[in-house]
């Protein structure tokens, strides 16, 4: 119940004079359980409104349905007069119909003066005059929308954030990947981006010319991988990038030798290499302050 109070608090008393008076049922009904609806003029216009701006909108009773969450029968209901749609779905159903809920409730904005010497205007004119009018306010209002859409900045594209370790996985000598350091990166989403956990650099020769020192590899972590794909590999606490074959860790260089061990030696697979990253997959520095603006804001990047 708080929650209607909460959603209706800000509407002026006349609104909230109409919810009572629109969605008003019988006591006598309420209580027998039958939900009968008053048949009076207020109860057709709710019902008339969403059959109407549904049709003008295309739908049909089911997608009106499905938006709402409720079945195709609720919204025949709702039409028909034989129920009424509760509180807590006005403001979706009002989203749905594109309408708001002073129109729902046919309670009509207030207009200043500006807008009453408009309409005075206006009407005194001949119909010739009115047409005219209407064709450049219409003209206006369409290029006015158009330079808005032009200057409105691009959506904002959907991000994933990954480690960066400041660690090295070795592609030729070893680099220590028990102590994990570094720092968040911003990446734009893509099906590479999204499966990766992690971000590790190359160090060395020994991956070339697949991966050079420097390089910036997502890694997905993972236990075990398939003979042929390149891991990341803890041997004594040491870390390389290598390819797993069952002879051993190969390097892609020639000058590089294939990488055996004792059995008493800790190897062990903590993740496998996705691929490179790219550059396109960077967002650039006007793209990350937007991203920090929304953030800040509340709103999450698309």
């Amino acid at each position: 119940m708080m929650r209607g109070a909460v959603l209706f608090l800000p509407e002026c008393f006349e609104l909230k004079q109409n919810i009572t008076n629109v969605l008003t049922i019988e006591t006598n009904s309420d209580k027998l359980g039958t939900k009968t609806p008053e048949r009076g003029r207020r109860s057709v216009q709710y019902g008339e409104i969403i059959r109407r701006r549904r049709t003008a909108l295309g739908m049909n009773q089911a997608e009106l349905a499905g938006r709402l969450g409720v079945s195709r029968n609720t919204v025949a209901g709702w039409e028909t007069n034989h129920s009424r749609p509760d509180l807590g779905t006005l403001p979706a159903l009002c989203r749905a119909l594109k309408i708001s809920l002073n129109t729902f409730f046919g309670v009509e904005k207030k207009r200043t003066a500006e807008e009453n010497r408009v309409i005075e205007i206006f009407s005194s004119l001949e119909e010739g005059d009115r047409e005219s009018i209407l064709w450049q306010m219409e003209a206006l209002r369409d290029r006015r929308a158009e330079q808005r859409r032009r200057e409105a900045p691009p959506p904002l594209p959907k991000v994933v954030r990954l480690f960066r370790n400041e660690l090295s996985a070795a592609a030729g000598f070893g680099g220590d990947l028990d102590d994990t350091r570094g720092e968040e990166m911003v990446l734009l989403a893509d099906r590479d981006t999204e499966r990766a956990d992690e971000i590790i650099t190359v160090c060395g020769r020994s991956m070339e010319p697949t991966f050079f020192d420097g390089d910036l590899v997502l890694v997905a972590h993972t236990r075990e991988i398939r003979e042929g794909e390149i891991g990341i590999f803890l041997v004594d606490n040491e870390g390389y990038i290598k390819e797993y074959r069952k002879d051993g860790l190969h390097s892609h260089n020639p000058e590089y030798r294939t990488m055996t061990f004792r059995e008493d030696q800790a190897v062990r697979c903590v993740g496998r290499v996705i691929g490179k990253l790219k550059e396109e997959q960077i967002p650039d520095s006007e793209t990350l302050n937007r991203i920090a603006e929304a953030e800040r804001a509340g709103k999450e990047p698309q």
